[in-house]
């Protein structure tokens, strides 16, 4: 993953909307303080906000799909890790509250939830 374009928000606030993709797909998320530049490599999972739905998918396929909202998304995906609540979506290494993982839910499972902002520390 790695920063492909930056949009200050307030640059002396260093508020910014940055464009992460992984060649393949790109995301839309909020950056506070951001001290990244374009092109920069991102090595920690990107950090899911208000989570809400988290169910088993219907599927075993990735899937990210834009919301109207301006950060918004429903993702499908991996459970690679169901302790540290990191979800593999599309080649996206992402961060989710491990406590709102439902128990009967396991890693491996493929599960689906939305998230109404992606941020990146």
């Amino acid at each position: 993953m790695h920063i492909e374009k930056i949009e200050w928000i307030d640059k002396d606030g260093k508020e910014a909307i940055l464009k992460v993709t992984n060649d393949v797909e790109s995301l839309k998320c909020f950056s506070c303080p951001c001290n990244y530049n374009i092109r920069d490599e991102l090595t920690d999972p990107l950090e899911c906000l208000d989570i809400e739905n988290i169910v088993l998918s219907d599927t075993m396929e990735d899937s990210i799909e834009k919301m109207e909202d301006e950060f918004k998304y429903i993702f499908k995906g991996r459970l690679r890790d169901k302790q540290n609540g990191i979800i593999e979506v599309g080649g996206f290494e992402l961060h989710i509250d491990e406590e709102k993982i439902p128990g009967d839910i396991t890693d491996e499972m493929y599960i689906q939830f939305v998230v109404s902002r992606i941020d990146v520390w």
